[in-house]
């Protein structure tokens, strides 16, 4: 009976502590998973860097060598984030454009499905080896020549002169404003004149005469006249109304209109207009490009159409939301060629009315990368580079140990710079699970605190039974302490007994429970899924709090057993 009352009391010291064991490990285990979900070992050694809002803090190779003498930063990465235009066959899209080294795609986790990620690493490009621009070149040119078919968006709420030629003296033969759509139209040589951009002395001819862009199209025409919109529905507020011809339908005839408020787009590059970009990051990932509707704010910007010079491979990683939007099946994708045409516009250039493209250039896939969400393509930073742009949306700080993030992220915002880090959200994880584990906790000491009583019932039980025992001990010469240690040391390895047996049990179930899990997230084709895990440290905790609770409850029966007469106890039945 005794060792049946031993026994069950170290198994309900072993149930306690395996359920505090199993909760605790299942939170330990869950912020484990979240964690490796959100971010990699090597990403909680990085931050990412973003410019910060007056002009003189914007990111360019001087801010890079800046940067990398900063103590304990081992690599700094910088990557340019642009609006591009993707053709295939007869599929033409929009999508986000990544200009980054290898070294930045390797260190942002892109662990690609199909293929491999390219190896170009050149960051810098020499600007004396800048290529051309195209259509705006400084050889000379002649009144009325062509330079290429182009479209147009006229601005909203403005109206234009439509000349017959190309001329600041030549008859006016209507005027015309923004309709839905674009037009298309050809760029062509002309007179110079007043223009907030160089358009309008853009180039000049072989006798020095300066020349202006003009824009020959088929334009809806309307009239400068006295009227009232109150007793004409054809009179515009600003004194216009519409041209009509004999069978009373609106005149459109082909005239020229100065570059004045419009957006020009050479047809080569395409024709959506691209109006802004947006750098926003949320959780320390890639930034997002946004590529504005035509019926946002409509932007006078003079466009400059260049050749990608660079003498890297032409080779292109996209996600799978492009070879959806393209219709390209994932298997047959690596080795397919697209033209690809680039946009820089907004921060990434010193005059922020001026939008450089590039001429379309055929990419070769070389890799996809499992991203389901906004079509994304990643090319050679030197690509971009060498389309003339010196400043960089955001660089990727990388520092030698974790420990050493926070004083480089300081250093670097005290110059006036944003930084965000996977860290951050990491942070906010481990406080989350902290809290939680705490509270799974609390639920085990109630039901290791039931264990601790049934096991002092059980030593003062066997006390009490041992009773004629302890006096014999003591007759024969046991001290008072040693009787003390003896019941102590009784308690203190039942404690350790259950806790050992409570570890195996709470570690197993939690395996078996992670088992059954992964039976369901297998099929789903998320893989193995482990929601158990015990750190060393909470091992030894556990064995710890074993002990204490061994000798918590023994601590009163032993001193019980020294107060006890040798006499009285020969005598106890």
């Amino acid at each position: 009976a005794k060792k049946t009352r031993t026994f069950i009391t170290i198994g309900g010291m072993a149930i306690g502590i395996a359920f505090i064991v199993f909760l605790v490990s299942v939170g330990y285990g869950l912020q484990r998973l979240v964690i490796s979900r959100v971010a990699r070992l090597e990403e909680l050694k990085q931050v990412e860097v973003v410019p910060g809002l007056s002009d003189n803090l914007s990111l360019t190779d001087e801010t890079v060598a800046h940067f990398k003498q900063i103590s304990n930063v081992s690599e700094v990465l910088p990557l340019i984030a642009v609006v591009g235009r993707v053709s295939y066959q007869d599929s033409v899209s929009d999508l986000t454009v990544y200009a980054a080294t290898a070294d930045y795609l390797r260190n942002s986790a892109l662990q690609p499905v199909k293929g491999s990620l390219y190896e170009s690493n050149a960051a810098s490009f020499d600007t004396a080896q800048l290529p051309p621009v195209l259509g705006t070149s400084s050889q000379v040119q002649a009144h009325g020549e062509e330079i290429g078919p182009v479209a147009v968006a006229l601005s909203q709420g403005s109206f234009l002169k439509v000349r017959s030629a190309p001329s600041t003296t030549a008859p006016i033969i209507g005027y015309t404003k923004r309709v839905t759509g674009e037009l298309d139209g050809v760029e062509v040589w002309g007179d110079s004149y007043q223009s907030s951009t160089d358009a309008g002395n853009a180039g000049e001819t072989a006798d020095g005469t300066p020349l202006g862009k003009w824009v020959q199209a088929k334009f809806l025409l309307w009239q400068a006249v006295t009227c009232q919109p109150e007793v004409s529905t054809e009179c515009e507020a600003d004194g216009y109304s519409v041209l009509r011809s004999d069978d009373n339908t609106q005149v459109e005839q082909v005239g020229y209109v100065a570059e004045l408020t419009m957006v020009v787009t050479p047809r080569a590059a395409g024709s959506n207009q691209v109006l802004g970009v947006s750098t926003d990051a949320s959780d320390g990932t890639l930034p997002l490009v946004e590529i504005a509707s035509e019926s946002g704010q409509a932007v006078a910007q003079n466009v400059i159409q260049v050749a990608i010079s660079s003498t890297e491979k032409k080779q292109v990683v996209v996600n799978r939301s492009v070879l959806q939007l393209l219709n390209i099946p994932e298997n047959e994708a690596v080795g397919k060629e697209l033209e690809l045409s680039m946009v820089v516009v907004g921060e990434l250039l010193d005059d922020t009315n001026k939008r450089i493209e590039s001429a379309p250039l055929m990419y070769t896939i070389v890799g996809v990368v499992p991203d389901e969400g906004v079509p994304i393509a990643y090319v050679p930073f030197i690509d971009v580079r060498s389309m003339g742009v010196n400043k960089f949306t955001q660089t990727k700080v990388v520092v030698n140990t974790t420990q050493n993030l926070a004083s480089v992220r300081n250093t670097i915002e005290s110059v006036g710079y944003g930084t965000v880090s996977v860290a951050d959200t990491v942070a906010q994880i481990d406080s989350l699970f902290a809290n939680f584990r705490l509270l799974l906790s609390v639920l085990g000491l109630v039901a290791l605190s039931v264990a601790a009583l049934g096991m002092f019932n059980t030593l003062t039980v066997s006390l009490l039974e041992r009773t004629r025992e302890v006096g014999l001990m003591k007759a024969i010469g046991m001290k008072s302490e040693e009787v003390k240690s003896l019941f102590l040391t009784e308690s203190m390895i039942m404690g350790l007994y259950g806790g050992i047996l409570g570890l195996f049990i709470g570690i197993f179930t939690g395996k078996v429970l992670s088992i059954f899990l992964s039976a369901f997230s297998i099929v789903k084709g998320v893989g193995f899924v482990d929601i158990s895990y015990v750190p060393p440290i909470f091992v030894v905790a556990v064995l710890f709090l074993s002990l204490f609770v061994g000798v918590a409850t023994g601590y009163f029966p032993a001193k019980r057993a020294t107060k006890i007469s040798a006499l009285n106890a020969l005598r106890y039945e």
